[in-house]
């Protein structure tokens, strides 16, 4: 079991959400407007578990937005909104919107308050002479497609001293029998990525200490030998020559971590 999420990133820097209650009720809003997905998650605890993974999204979706320079502010400042990268069943983007924050709990840097999420054909949307684009990762888009001529290679020591206990948590506490399965896994999943290429998903990562984010690419790790059940996801790196594999994820953190670039469409990554 995860420990309990804290938020971060910029946007509860920047602005107010309202107390927690408040601020759960336009999640699941937002959650039951937009088209249908599996936004909840089992694997983290407390007040934040409902709608965990779109709660997730949101505050990612903000930092990636902010730093591509696409929120809106209205011509006499009084409102803030960005494109939440989301649409209703008939097809019309969502918006956060916010409004100046006056509320006295809030903090000095806050200085927008979150009123809730809406459409871009309502009319409280007027205020804004354009409306902002969707956050836009595919700035190499080869670096979202495994290249099947770079060799895959594991750090042994890094990926299971640093990830014992997931492994722990899947039946395995022998560092050497957990190795072995590792290198089968990993030829295992060599082969099958020559046949589909889409089996490796995306997610976009952010070091907290340098700041500098990256794609990265999951692949499963098939450790039990059910070739249709991934037990964990391996997180690999491209440099110019090759994958590197230094750390693994629950399948339920993959698909959160991917699901801040787009929906997941790959069987072995459901939760």
């Amino acid at each position: 079991m995860e420990k309990e999420y804290s938020p971060e990133g910029y946007l509860y820097k920047d602005a107010y959400m309202g107390n927690p209650e408040s601020y759960q009720k336009k999640i699941n809003y937002l959650a039951n407007t937009v088209q249908p997905e599996e936004w909840g998650y089992s694997e983290t605890e407390g007040s934040y578990k409902e709608n965990f993974i779109l709660k997730n999204y949101i505050l990612y979706t903000y930092d990636q937005v902010k730093e591509e320079g696409k929120i809106e502010i209205s011509s006499d400042g009084n409102n803030m909104c960005f494109n939440t990268g989301l649409q209703t069943l008939n097809g019309n983007d969502v918006f956060a919107f916010f409004a100046t924050c006056t509320s006295k709990v809030a903090k000095p840097d806050q200085k927008w308050y979150f009123i809730g999420f809406c459409q871009g054909v309502e009319s409280r949307m007027k205020c804004f002479s354009k409306l902002p684009d969707v956050a836009d990762y595919f700035t190499n888009p080869s670096d979202f497609i495994f290249d099947r001529k770079l060799e895959l290679i594991l750090d042994y020591d890094h990926i299971i001293d640093d990830n014992y206990e997931r492994f722990v948590d899947i039946g395995y506490n022998d560092k050497h029998l957990i190795k072995a399965l590792l290198m089968n896994a990993t030829a295992t999943i060599k082969e099958k990525l020559k046949r589909n290429y889409k089996l490796a998903i995306p997610q976009y990562f952010t070091d907290k200490g340098t700041g500098e984010s990256k794609i990265q690419l999951l692949l499963p790790l098939f450790l039990k030998g059910n070739n249709n059940v991934a037990d964990l996801a391996l997180v690999v790196d491209k440099t110019n020559h090759n994958y590197i594999g230094k750390t693994v994820l629950t399948i339920g953190w993959a698909y959160v971590n991917s699901r801040r670039i787009v929906k997941p469409d790959a069987d072995w990554l459901k939760i």
